[in-house]
């Protein structure tokens, strides 16, 4: 999405951050932060879940399963709750698109 400024210009809008368990299938996104401990946060780092990082949810629901970069990692209702991300606008838009009710 995007909005004019004052000079007339395109800037991008970001979205505000929401929980990955609120993405459904197919929707990208990049991590915002994590509200979680020491340990779960250096596992998640080293499986490549890190800051600003792109993310696309493979499967909502529990277990929770995300891609990043070529690797798909499956992670629990638990902690999944405990990721903010800004969903990517184009995946979001679609996704929306796919929930509004027919005409």
């Amino acid at each position: 999405m995007f909005r004019p400024n004052s000079t007339s210009q395109m800037i991008p809008v970001v979205s505000s951050p929401i929980l990955l368990t609120a993405l459904d299938a197919g929707t990208s996104a990049r991590l915002h932060s994590a509200h979680v401990d020491d340990g779960t946060r250096s596992l998640l780092r080293s499986l490549g879940l890190t800051d600003a990082c792109e993310l696309r949810v493979c499967q909502s629901g529990d277990p929770l399963v995300v891609q990043v970069r070529a690797t798909r990692i499956g992670m629990s209702h638990a902690v999944a709750r405990q990721l903010w991300v800004v969903p990517d606008a184009s995946t979001q838009a679609a996704s929306d698109a796919d929930h509004r009710p027919p005409r």
